[in-house]
């Protein structure tokens, strides 16, 4: 709106267009978001319906897959996830899944809003405990629960199949060069599926090897070693710790073991339920 000739009238251009747009009229090119006009209200009900997953006064809106779907398509277009993470209604499981193609910084703000300690777990499962006992743990979802909340990380029971006599003990093999068996035995020992081990093994940044360490008690060096194993770069030119290896360092030292846990938990149960 403009103000001519002492009166309020509509603007006749915008930033140096020519013309404002008609919005009244159908666009000639149909364009997505382009031209989309909306009040503050209906956003806030918009984005109340992405937060209940579709749902919008008991109606629903979008459909589950639907909202995957913008999840996923962060994949092709890694620039949104910046503003998705400012979102307040996304769901732990949406970040965990776009963190594997985020960039560092939105790697960083992802473990540090959305690891989730064991107490939070316990008190949100509490009551789901007792009725799980009087069934004698026959329901598969209560079972995973305890996965998720249990204090171990490791598998002991995988230690009696494997040639190594210890997680530990397989991460000082791995560092004279990662082979798929070698690999394998980590992620066994590890309380992981082989799927999950290969795809933290894969993974370009690394941030993963920092919390399948820290979940799984083992210390800040195997970090190095298995860094090492991957042959991957250690130092620079200048003969300092290389920044790549510098930033998974951190992230191993900024995150809580439980965190961790919580974590490296969620993606292999996701990672092998796809």
């Amino acid at each position: 709106m403009g103000k001519r000739g002492g009166g309020i009238q509509e603007a006749d251009n915008l930033f140096g267009m020519a013309a404002m747009p008609d919005y009244t009229k159908p666009p000639t090119m149909e364009s997505g978001g382009g031209g989309l006009v909306s009040t503050t209200m209906d956003y806030a009900r918009f984005a109340q319906m992405i937060a209940n997953k579709g749902v919008l006064d008991g109606v629903r809106l979008l459909s589950p897959a639907s909202v995957e779907m913008i999840v996923a398509a962060t994949r092709d277009s890694p620039r949104f996830i910046p503003t998705l993470l400012k979102r307040a209604e996304l769901r732990p499981s949406h970040a965990y899944a776009m963190f594997w193609w985020a960039e560092p910084d939105c790697r960083k703000t992802i473990l540090q809003r959305f690891a989730v300690s064991r107490e939070v777990l316990q008190e949100a499962a509490g009551d789901v405990f007792a009725m799980a006992m009087e069934e004698n743990w026959q329901d598969p979802l209560s079972r995973k629960a305890l996965q998720f909340i249990e204090r171990r990380q490791r598998n002991r029971a995988a230690i009696a199949k494997s040639p190594f006599n210890s997680l530990d003990e397989a991460v000082t093999a791995a560092e004279s060069g990662i082979t798929r068996e070698v690999a394998e035995e980590i992620s066994y020992l590890s309380g992981l599926k082989p799927m999950t081990g290969a795809k933290i093994f894969t993974d370009p940044g690394g941030e993963p090897l920092a919390i399948l360490c820290k979940a799984t008690g083992l210390p800040r060096g195997c970090v190095r070693q298995l860094w090492r194993g991957l042959r991957r770069q250690e130092v620079d030119r200048s003969g300092a710790t290389d920044h790549a290896l510098e930033r998974v360092l951190t992230v191993y030292d900024a995150i809580a073991v439980d965190r961790a846990q919580t974590v490296l938990r969620y993606w292999n149960w996701s990672l092998t339920s796809a």
